[in-house]
C-alpha cells in the first residue's frame, strides 16, 4: 500500500529496491531504513533534549506540562496563551488564545491522538516508539500576535540542499518562499499560485544553517525547523519524512535534495545487518558505487 500511494502521487511506477529518486529514496527509508534515531526525532521531547544538548545557546518553547490525560492539565495553564500538542504526531496541536478554549473538545481531540499512532498510514515509521504524551507549551508570541514564520532547513549528508519558508498572513493564509543554501531567493515554477512570495531572511539566518547542519549531522538526511524570535533562534522540530516524501513544487530544488542525498551514509547501510538484510545492503551497496555520478551522491 504504501508504494501504491508513491506512485497514486507521482504516476511514477517506484523502485525501492534501487532507490535514485527523492520520492523512491523516501519510500526507501519506510521500508529499509529504521535508524533507531529517528525515534529521537520523532518524538517532540526527546528532540528537544537532543537539540539543546547538542546546541545549548538555542532555545525551544518551554513544556509547561506533559501527561497522558488532558483532563489533568492544570485550569491556570489555560489563563494565557499555549499550544497543546501531541508529543508522538505532526500537526496534532490545538492553539489557546487569551484563555478561550474548549474543554470538551479538547478531551476529545486529546483522547483521540492518544489512541492513535501517527505515521502508519504512510509507513513512517520512526513515530512508532515515540512517547504517547499531550504537551502543554508556551506560545511564542510576536509583536502581540502567535510567531508566523518559521524557517524549514532540509539536510542531505551534512550540507543544507534548501530552506523553506512558512508564514500566516492576519487571515491565517499560508505564505511560502525557497531560498538556496546561501539564502538566495528560488522563484517558484511558472503558475506556482499567489501563496509563494518573496520573504526577508533574517540576519540570524547564517547561523540557523550552522545550527541545522551541526544538529542534522547524525543523519543522512533530515529537515530541521527554526523560529527567529527578535534575533533569537528556537528548534522547533524534526521532519523525518517531509510531507511524507512527496516533493515539492520547485523541482531544481526537489533534485538538488535528492542528488546531494547519499543514501551510502544511511543507518541501514552502515550498521550491521543481519539474515537478507546483510545481504540486500551488500547488493544494494555496490549498486550505488557503480552508477554514482559525478556530482551526485545517490
Amino acid at each position: 500500500m504504501i508504494c501504491k500511494r508513491t506512485f497514486d502521487h507521482s504516476g511514477v511506477l517506484p523502485d525501492p529496491a534501487r532507490p535514485a529518486s527523492y520520492a523512491d529514496k523516501f519510500l526507501w527509508r519506510k521500508l529499509f531504513d529504521h535508524n533507531p534515531f529517528f525515534t529521537t526525532a520523532c518524538d517532540k521531547l526527546a528532540s528537544k533534549t537532543y537539540a539543546l544538548s547538542t546546541c545549548p545557546e538555542l532555545r525551544t518553547a518551554e513544556v509547561l506540562w506533559s501527561g497522558g490525560d488532558a483532563t489533568k492539565i492544570p485550569a491556570e495553564l489555560f489563563a494565557g496563551n499555549v499550544v497543546v500538542k501531541a508529543n508522538h504526531g505532526c500537526r496534532w496541536n490545538m492553539m489557546i488564545r487569551n484563555g478561550l478554549v474548549d474543554r470538551a473538545r479538547l478531551r476529545r481531540r486529546t483522547a483521540r491522538w492518544m489512541r492513535r499512532r501517527y505515521g502508519r498510514k504512510f509507513g513512517e515509521w520512526g513515530y512508532r516508539d515515540a512517547t504517547r504524551r499531550i504537551l502543554v507549551e508556551e506560545m511564542l508570541i510576536e509583536n502581540g500576535e502567535p510567531i508566523r514564520l518559521e524557517y524549514k532547513f532540509h539536510v542531505s549528508s551534512g550540507t543544507t540542499a534548501y530552506v523553506y519558508a512558512a508564514r500566516r498572513d492576519e487571515q491565517g493564509n499560508e505564505q511560502k518562499c525557497h531560498f538556496d543554501r546561501d539564502g538566495n531567493y528560488a522563484p517558484p515554477p511558472p503558475g506556482s499560485g499567489p501563496q509563494w512570495v518573496k520573504i526577508d531572511l533574517p540576519a540570524s539566518f547564517p547561523r540557523m544553517l550552522e545550527i541545522a547542519e551541526k544538529l542534522t549531522a547524525p543523519f543522512d538526511h533530515m529537515r530541521c525547523d527554526f523560529y527567529d524570535l527578535n534575533g533569537v533562534i528556537f528548534f522547533s522540530e524534526f521532519s523525518v519524512y517531509p510531507l511524507s516524501g512527496k516533493g515539492i513544487i520547485n523541482t531544481r530544488l526537489r533534485d538538488l535534495c535528492s542528488d546531494s542525498w547519499d543514501l551510502r551514509q544511511s543507518w541501514f547501510l552502515t550498521a550491521p545487518q543481519t539474515g537478507w538484510r546483510r545481504l540486500y545492503a551488500g547488493a544494494l551497496n555496490r549498486w550505488l558505487d557503480t552508477n554514482a555520478l559525478p556530482g551526485k551522491s545517490f
